[in-house]
């Protein structure tokens, strides 16, 4: 069915109102003959019929629109049960419309409203929960980092005073480096010098050797001498044995020359000149003697200093041939302490670069720490931070359930059904 608006309405009564009064005029001007009459009969009817027809058109009009107004009260006094009649299709249908379609968008507006606040409240009470979770979590959270927080700064503080220690180590470990070095600059110098005195002993042994194969060989013609100044000892004493027989034959020589008187006083001068000359023999014998027996003395302590000497010179071969065993043993030392020492120089190196890495490790170790302890302080302000604004949420919250129950109360005030 088409639509037909207020103003063709009030056209159609208009054109229906002048028809009947034209109509009539016509009737009564037919049958009266008057004009004027007509006219005022026409202008009685027109009147009468027009407020007739303006008294059932305002009245309709009037009772569509207070069953608007009623319907909008009990809107408004929340009553979304009715339904709003539609009459026909003008204007005012369109404010029936309207009304309606207010109506039923408020329903579903209510009908939103009951399932969003269900909603709210079954989210409101998981929310809750979550909250109250997400505030204990903060709080073991916060516990957790103060926690750890104190540990991180308890070992940036051991990993600093440990790097501090590890420091000093080094700087002693370097210093024993050092120390190694030079003992092995001077185990090496004394390495040389004990070489050095074993190839001089060697030397002071083969000139001992040479100096004891001298000594025999000037020990042999002393020898020789002792045994020609014994030959000569004899040959003495055969010279005094002569020189006594000699002293005798002139004694009996002159007993002789004695007896035979005059003429044997040449032969006691001879006699007695054989025995002075005998007499001077004995003494000349009795001087080479001492003389001999000087030599031999002094030969007898010659050749016993030269056994001394070669004695001495024995216990010196076998001094130097301690001494040398003495050097070969300590060369040997030597050349052991010196490998030890260089194998201890060489691991103190090795030592000392690793503890360096080590130190420089455990300097990243130290920072991470710090940085750690950094972390865990921004973790812990976040922490709290996070936790004002979970209290500003569930403040909100408390705000949002308050203005749900609201809703929820002015919800309550709407009648959706009939009945």
């Amino acid at each position: 069915m088409g639509r037909t608006s207020l103003k063709n309405k009030l056209l159609l009564a208009f054109l229906g109102l002048l028809l009947t009064v034209m109509t009539v005029v016509g009737i009564v001007s037919y049958l009266t003959h008057n004009f004027f009459l007509a006219q005022a009969l026409s202008t009685v009817f027109a009147l009468g019929f027009g407020l007739l027809f303006g008294i059932m058109f305002s009245s309709s009009l009037v009772k569509r629109l207070n069953k608007l107004i009623n319907s909008a009260r009990e809107i408004s006094s929340g009553d979304l049960s009715g339904e709003i009649a539609r009459v026909s299709n003008d204007e005012i249908r369109d404010l029936e419309d309207a009304f309606s379609q207010m109506v039923q968008e408020l329903r579903r507006m209510i009908l939103d409203m009951k399932n969003l606040f269900g909603q709210i409240q079954s989210t409101k009470t998981q929310l809750n929960l979550i909250m109250n979770r997400i505030l204990q979590n903060n709080f073991d959270i916060e516990v957790s980092s103060r926690t750890i927080g104190k540990g991180s700064e308890s070992q940036s503080a051991l990993a600093q005073k440990t790097g501090d220690q590890i420091d000093e180590g080094l700087l002693v470990m370097e210093e024993m480096a050092g120390q190694s070095a030079r003992t092995v600059t001077r185990i090496a110098e004394a390495k040389v010098k004990s070489e050095t005195g074993e190839a001089s002993a060697r030397e002071t042994l083969i000139q001992f050797k040479v100096s004891l194969q001298q000594m025999a060989e000037y020990a042999k013609p002393i020898q020789r001498l002792a045994s020609e100044v014994d030959k000569i000892r004899m040959v003495v004493r055969i010279i005094e044995e002569i020189a006594q027989k000699t002293d005798l034959l002139a004694l009996n020589a002159s007993i002789e020359a004695t007896r035979a008187g005059e003429m044997g006083k040449g032969f006691a001068l001879v006699a007695e000149e054989i025995r002075t000359m005998a007499e001077n023999s004995k003494i000349s014998s009795r001087e080479i003697g001492k003389i001999v027996q000087g030599i031999l003395q002094d030969n007898a302590e010659v050749v016993i200093s030269l056994r001394k000497n070669q004695e001495g010179l024995s216990s010196g071969e076998q001094i130097i041939h301690r001494i040398i065993a003495a050097f070969g043993d300590t060369l040997t030392n030597v050349n052991f302490i010196y490998s030890e020492v260089k194998d201890i120089q060489d691991v103190t190196g090795k030592q000392v670069k690793e503890m360096r890495k080590f130190l420089d490790q455990f300097k990243e170790l130290s920072l991470l720490a710090f940085e750690n302890l950094q972390t865990t302080q921004k973790i812990i302000l976040a922490t709290r931070n996070q936790n004002m604004n979970m209290k500003r949420i569930v403040a909100t919250m408390k705000s949002l359930n308050e203005l749900s129950e609201k809703m929820m109360q002015t919800q309550q005030r709407f009648k959706l059904t009939a009945g």
